[in-house]
C-alpha cells in the first residue's frame, strides 16, 4: 500500500530536519563554540564551565535524535543500516555522557586542584581524549546518515514533482 504524498513529504522531513539539526549543531559545536571558549575565555576552567553543559545538550540531542531518525528511516522503509546505525550512534552519545563525563568530572579536582597529582591528570586527559573520539566518531556517523539517506531518496521525476508540488 503506498502513503499518502503528504506523509511522505512529512516523514522525510522530519527526517531532514532532524538530520540536520544534529549534524549542524554538532560541527558548530566543534568548529566554532569549543574553539572560541578556550580562546576567549580568561581560564580553561570558566571555557570548561561552558563547553561542559553544551556537551551535556548535544548528547542528549543526540541521543533523542537518534532514535527519532530509526524510527523515521523504518517508516519510510530506508532499510536495516540506515534503522541501526542512528541507534549505535545514541548508545555513543549516552556512554559518552552517562560514562565518560562522570568519571572526568569526578577525576577534575584530583587533576587540577591544588594537590593535583599526576596520575590523575593523565587518567582525566586519557578521559578527555576518549570523549573526543567518541564525539567525532558520531559526528562523522551523522554526516554519513547524510550520504546514506540521500542514496536512499527515491528518484524524483518531473511525474512525482508534480506530485508532490
Amino acid at each position: 500500500m503506498r502513503r499518502a504524498p503528504v506523509v511522505d513529504v512529512s516523514l522525510r522531513s522530519a527526517l531532514w530536519l532532524t538530520l540536520g539539526g544534529w549534524v549542524g549543531s554538532w560541527a558548530f559545536f566543534a568548529l566554532v563554540i569549543a574553539r572560541l571558549a578556550f580562546r576567549v575565555l580568561p581560564s580553561t576552567e570558566m571555557a570548561g564551565h561552558l563547553v561542559g553543559p553544551a556537551l551535556a545538550t548535544l548528547h542528549g540531542y543526540g541521543a533523542v535524535a537518534g532514535v527519532v531518525l530509526a524510527g523515521l528511516a523504518a517508516a519510510l522503509g530506508r532499510g536495516r543500516l540506515l534503522v541501526v546505525l542512528p541507534l549505535v550512534l545514541t548508545g555513543a552519545c549516552l556512554v559518552s555522557q552517562l560514562g565518560v563525563t562522570p568519571q572526568m568530572e569526578g577525576l577534575h579536582e584530583l587533576a587540577f586542584g591544588p594537590a593535583g597529582n599526576l596520575e590523575a591528570i593523565a587518567r582525566y586527559r586519557h578521559l578527555h581524549a576518549v570523549s573526543m573520539s567518541i564525539f567525532s566518531a558520531v559526528l562523522l556517523g551523522a554526516i554519513a546518515l547524510v550520504v546514506l539517506h540521500v542514496w536512499s531518496e527515491p528518484p524524483q521525476t518531473a511525474e512525482s514533482a508534480q506530485e508532490n508540488a
